[in-house]
């Protein structure tokens, strides 16, 4: 193992949360957040002491972006999406976030870096690549770390279920491509959903009915 990751609860409504993560590579402590849901002063505490190199966004509805800015400000760290999902991160109607009302702002976020499947991001040396797996948006992505057995899914696939496809940009067919393209992966990996518990890919592959459905 090379790298580590922390779970943090983005409480975002009563009892509606987004998982926050917080990967970090063990040899140079360069770190990584990834889909910072709110303004959170106690992960920014998590954060103390950590070089933050990336916030690493799976996709751009706004359970998963409103943290982006204050984070940004609180660790001058590289704000990552791809392309597909750029438009979200300052358009509240097609992040959602103007359908919800949540008792506090969110500042239109900016990316720095606009990625592309297969591409390669280093965190020290730690390799994290690009999945492109749209359905449930035009541009969700999974993170993966081949070496680590490691993949951050985002909404896109969950324990047991998958990633609504009825908001901007969602897509059914192209969801069940994208899991076509995860189950294809080699080996096993654990598996880091942005809702709920985090689970492996063997058992998704056995278990859930969305990646059965991948192979018709």
């Amino acid at each position: 193992m090379s790298a580590s990751v922390e779970k943090h609860l983005s409480v975002i409504f009563r009892n509606f949360s987004t998982n926050t993560y917080i990967l970090t590579d063990e040899k140079s402590g360069e770190a990584a957040v990834i889909d910072p849901g709110v303004p959170d002063i106690e992960l920014v505490k998590k954060l103390s002491g950590k070089n933050v190199k990336y916030i690493l966004l799976t996709h751009g509805h706004f359970d998963h972006i409103c943290g982006v800015d204050a984070l940004k400000k609180a660790t001058n760290a590289q704000v990552v999406i791809h392309k597909e999902d750029e438009e979200l991160l300052s358009d509240g109607d097609k992040n959602c976030f103007n359908n919800n009302a949540f008792g506090y702002e969110m500042p239109p976020a900016s990316a720095d870096v606009t990625v592309e499947d297969g591409e390669v991001l280093m965190l020290g040396d730690t390799a994290i690549t690009v999945m492109h797996t749209p359905g449930h948006s035009k541009g969700s992505c999974c993170y993966i770390l081949k070496n680590d057995g490691i993949m951050f899914s985002g909404d896109t696939l969950f324990k047991l279920c998958a990633g609504r496809t009825d908001l901007y940009g969602g897509d059914a067919r192209s969801e069940l491509r994208s899991l076509r393209k995860i189950g294809e992966l080699e080996g096993d990996y654990r598996v880091y959903p942005g809702h709920e518990e985090e689970t492996t890919l063997d058992f998704e592959r056995q278990y859930n009915r969305y990646m059965r459905l991948r192979k018709k």
